[in-house]
């Protein structure tokens, strides 16, 4: 689905090698005993090189068994919930009457595209539970607050943000404490970070997820979510300046020398890589990286600041990512009312908590607070909660969290081509609107 999502895949590829069929139980099982099955991404056990035998996830069942000695359950590691076998696996365990009780989609698109499978919770979780969490736009149906609720969000979500090396700032006799709020201000800066002999952006280009992240928060400021959902349903053309104008400034900072020189052949990973060794003095990406950017660079030597709106942008103060994970019940599911039990455990801040590091991500709880051994523990995150509840910057839905996963995989393709210069803007946002017109026509026939 999302571009966040596909980087967090690829992580968990990565880290998680080996890890195969996990189960998590409370003893030998005796048969009064309730089972819950649940389906979990590698996100959520094994994520970011933690164990899976240490995961917030099984760390959260855990508990939760203790405290309900009646109830087992089994994890299982399901397909990368953003790929072509997740949706081919759905479907099978649909026919053959295997799908598990509890599953962890991706907010937005996968659980749009996925409702006929899943059980509707607006009764079953209440009113109170409902406004104990934030981000329910997105996991209700055509988006609409008040509209079936499909899944439960957990987790604040990742906002999209220029990390900077401040030593790199500092030498180049930049102030800390006088950020760009502009996208031509972040362009100045940018050249005097050059003319100072100092790389300026760091980015890795090759998959287009750079692009993404730049052009998500982007979008964000020029409309808010109104934009993208507009383009969801169709009642907005992607080819228009919502689109162009992102592509262009992308395409700007390659074309100014402005990034490392090998940015548009360079895989994600290795940007993030080569910025975290202090390679340029800047990056854009979301807070999954927080804790590689840390310790590449020293907790105190790195800072961020939301991405700088363009000219002409609706909304100066957004920040563009949103909530990224989600718990939904199946259809089939048996034991609703335990099901329901589960999950409502698993979101407390207490467990959400425990997957902070995991996530790099704070809790959806709306009775958070950003204590002092928080900020400690997670400055970056700390910083980003100053922007969101004391700068009060609106926090907006990502372009490809939103969108189908098709459109998604082509949009990234487009990035690479803008940015290093073999496809125009407007050739890009043109192509773009043609994939999504055929999108909602296959749509509309059922196809």
């Amino acid at each position: 689905m999302a571009g966040k999502t596909l980087v967090r895949i690829a992580l968990a590829v990565t880290m998680v090698s080996g890890v195969g069929l996990l189960s998590v139980s409370a003893g030998a099982g005796a048969s009064s005993k309730v089972t819950i099955t649940v389906w979990n991404d590698p996100l959520a056990a094994g994520s970011v090189g933690v164990p899976a035998s240490k995961s917030f996830l099984t760390k959260g069942v855990e508990l939760f068994e203790k405290a309900n000695p009646n109830i087992k359950v089994d994890i299982t590691q399901e397909a990368f919930a953003a790929s072509t076998q997740f949706e081919t696996l759905l479907s099978s365990s649909e026919i053959a009457g295997t799908t598990p009780d509890i599953g962890q989609l991706y907010v937005g698109g996968q659980v749009e595209q996925n409702a006929k499978f899943l059980l509707p919770l607006n009764q079953l979780l209440g009113q109170s539970y409902i406004n104990s969490l934030t981000g329910w736009q997105f996991v209700s149906k055509n988006y609409k607050v008040g509209s079936t609720i499909y899944a439960v969000p957990y987790g604040q979500g990742y906002y999209y943000a220029v990390y900077f090396n401040k030593k790199l700032f500092r030498q180049a006799g930049i102030s800390l404490t006088s950020l760009p709020t502009t996208w031509n201000g972040l362009v100045t800066l940018a050249q005097k970070l050059k003319a100072k002999g100092i790389t300026p952006f760091e980015f890795g280009e090759k998959e287009g997820y750079f692009g993404a992240w730049t052009q998500d928060a982007m979008m964000s400021g020029l409309d808010g979510n109104a934009g993208v959902l507009n383009m969801y349903t169709g009642k907005q053309s992607l080819n228009s300046s919502l689109l162009i104008k992102p592509y262009t400034a992308w395409h700007g900072l390659f074309a100014d020398g402005l990034t490392n020189s090998n940015a548009a052949t360079l895989t994600y990973t290795s940007g993030v890589a080569e910025f975290a060794a202090g390679k340029a003095a800047m990056t854009i990406t979301g807070e999954y990286y927080d804790t590689q950017i840390s310790k590449g660079l020293g907790a105190s030597n790195v800072g961020l600041f939301p991405v700088p709106a363009l000219t002409g942008a609706k909304y100066p103060k957004s920040l563009s990512g949103g909530p990224n994970n989600a718990y939904v019940l199946f259809k089939n599911a048996k034991n609703v009312a335990d099901c329901i039990k589960l999950i409502k455990f698993l979101t407390t801040e207490k467990v959400q908590l425990l997957g902070v590091n995991e996530l790099g991500q704070a809790p959806n709880n709306t009775n958070f607070k950003v204590t002092p051994s928080f900020a400690a523990s997670q400055p970056l995150l700390a910083d980003l909660n100053t922007y969101i509840g004391t700068d009060h910057y609106a926090l907006d839905e990502a372009f490809d969290n939103v969108m189908p996963g098709s459109i998604c995989s082509y949009w990234y393709q487009t990035n690479n081509g803008v940015f290093e210069g073999s496809l125009s803007p407007s050739s890009a946002a043109s192509s773009m609107e043609a994939q999504m017109k055929s999108y909602l026509a296959t749509q509309s026939t059922g196809g």
